[in-house]
């Protein structure tokens, strides 16, 4: 969006402290086309203090007065007869944008936290999916043995804050690293045994002893 349309736009609305649909239509950047675009000039236009409004709005008696300088009266109020605002079907997408942002009702904080929660619901459902997964399992096994022998670099694998960035931290978090994931391999190695040889294991102890192995192999995957 060219900077000088956008000036122009903010400044017609700081000379009333509101647009119109309709000036917003007329002076809106001719680069605006997606909603991302008319999301991005709306947000910066309310920062500035200016709404965006269907109509003229109704000015009290005083407004008028002081706009026109005559003399204010306490108490006096004059009806403002304005054209009524055409409320019929339209085909213009800014009008028809901003209507619908109108009907979306905002998040209370019960709302944030309620999504908060379910999004990190999803992320675990995913991490244990993964943990579960022999090809993800078999990947960390083959760079715990990369790192090993150093052919990759724990900063391609774990995320590090910039002032901790030491060769001591780096040494010790690549010995946790391998730790985890030795672990990791010896619960993913029993789980594999025992999955061969579920058919002879009695019905009493099948299912516990698997469930563990598979446990643990989740649990060193969290851990890492």
């Amino acid at each position: 969006m060219a900077l000088d349309d956008i000036t122009k736009l903010i400044d017609a609305g700081k000379e009333k402290d509101y647009l119109t649909y309709n000036e917003v239509n007329d002076l809106i950047p001719h680069d605006v086309h997606s909603p991302e675009d008319l999301d991005d000039l709306l947000t910066t236009i309310g920062t500035q203090g200016i709404d965006v409004l269907e109509g003229q709005p109704k000015l009290p008696s005083w407004a008028l007065k002081r706009k026109f300088g005559e003399e204010v009266e306490p108490g006096e109020d004059i009806a403002l007869h304005l054209p009524p605002v055409a409320l019929e079907q339209t085909n213009d997408p800014v009008r028809i944008y901003l209507r619908e942002m109108g009907v979306v009702p905002l998040l209370t904080r019960e709302g944030e936290v309620d999504i908060a929660k379910r999004i990190e619901r999803g992320q675990l459902r995913v991490l244990k999916a993964l943990s579960r997964s022999p090809i993800v399992i078999r990947q960390i096994v083959a760079i715990g043995e990369d790192l090993k022998r150093g052919v990759r670099s724990i900063k391609e694998i774990v995320v590090f804050d910039e002032e901790e960035i030491t060769e001591k931290v780096m040494q010790n978090r690549v010995k946790d690293t391998t730790c985890r994931i030795d672990e990791l391999e010896k619960h993913y190695k029993k789980a594999s045994h025992l999955a061969g040889r579920l058919p002879t294991i009695p019905a009493k102890e099948k299912a516990r002893e698997y469930s563990r192995c598979r446990c643990g192999v989740g649990r060193e995957i969290v851990r890492i």
